[in-house]
């Protein structure tokens, strides 16, 4: 049986553990990006300065599920997202009556 002989949810059935989280990983990264609204230049522009090694070529390749990256890059890309989804929650968080956004702010 070839792989046009298999239906979708054959090889979703046939994934290894390890291919089900790295799927799961890249799933949720990209929903994370897209509920931010994070553009992909600002999130290679943000992977790269925290020493990301791949171009943005291939982030763009990989969030667009055509390429699998090492995991080391795939965590790094989420980190990224990571950083920058924290960096825009809190901007848009609620002020208290002080006009401060959260606790700490001077």
């Amino acid at each position: 049986m070839d792989d046009d002989d298999h239906t979708t949810s054959d090889r979703e059935h046939d994934k290894t553990p390890d291919e089900k989280r790295d799927k799961e990983q890249h799933t949720l990264t990209v929903d994370a990006m897209e509920r931010a609204n994070i553009s992909i230049g600002d999130l290679w522009e943000h992977y790269f300065s925290m020493g990301g090694g791949v171009d943005e070529y291939e982030v763009t390749a990989y969030l667009h599920g055509l390429i699998e990256l090492p995991a080391h890059e795939r965590d790094c890309i989420s980190q990224a997202v990571n950083e920058l989804y924290d960096d825009l929650c809190r901007q848009q968080g609620a002020p208290y009556s002080s006009g401060h956004l959260r606790r700490g702010d001077a």
